[in-house]
């Protein structure tokens, strides 16, 4: 589009590729940087070495630059959470969209959110950044990093759910009458479809209005 190129970082070679895939099928030119090989290696990063994960994500970005990409999606909230990537987006002179960022447009308009995600770090970083933008808004998360291995298994969406209890999940964010319901990890999407057969609220995939900000 445009001749438009935008650098996809995420955790594991699997969501990268969800991340290029979701912007080809937007005819949107991109190159995918995964930061680990697997979940579990991915969590321990970002959770034990910030250091070490800022330095590899620099280290990606100076990388697309001399590819001649100055747009860089983070599709993974984890990733997004773990590091400031507002600080390196000045520093390295690039723009850097992130799951966050939507969560930041759309925090003032919730009471209370049920937030999804991979590992409990994540959900911290999502419940600042929502607070950070309306104080008053509870959010109420669930890491939930074996259903990520599951996904990237490729297991089927219903057999995940029913092996995880996941419709127990939603079912107690119907109960407590959250809002909405944030899939706050990349991998998430992969099991929508089975999700909103429970919720009887929205569920929110960030990953429609990142497009829109990258445009």
């Amino acid at each position: 589009m445009n001749g438009m190129k935008v650098g996809v970082i995420a955790g594991t070679p699997v969501d990268t590729q969800m991340g290029v895939d979701f912007l080809a099928s937007k005819e949107i030119d991109s190159i995918g940087y995964p930061i680990s090989p697997c979940p579990e290696e991915q969590s321990k990063i970002q959770i034990l070495s910030s250091i070490k994960l800022e330095s590899e994500i620099r280290n990606i970005i100076k990388k697309a630059k001399r590819q001649n990409i100055y747009k860089i999606m983070i599709y993974c909230n984890s990733l997004s959470a773990a590091v400031d990537m507002d600080k390196i987006s000045k520093e390295e002179n690039v723009r850097i969209i992130t799951p966050l960022n939507v969560y930041k447009s759309i925090a003032y308009k919730y009471k209370n959110i049920g937030v999804l995600t991979a590992n409990n770090q994540s959900s911290a970083g999502i419940e600042k950044v929502i607070q950070s933008v309306n104080s008053n808004c509870n959010v109420i998360g669930i890491g939930m990093l074996p259903v990520v291995v599951e996904i990237e298994k490729g297991t089927f969406a219903e057999d995940i759910v029913k092996k995880f209890a996941l419709r127990n999940i939603i079912e107690f964010y119907n109960c407590i009458k959250v809002d909405a319901i944030i899939l706050g990890c990349t991998h998430f999407p992969y099991l929508y479809n089975e999700l909103k057969k429970y919720s009887s609220v929205p569920i929110i995939d960030p990953a429609e209005l990142m497009y829109k900000m990258i445009l």
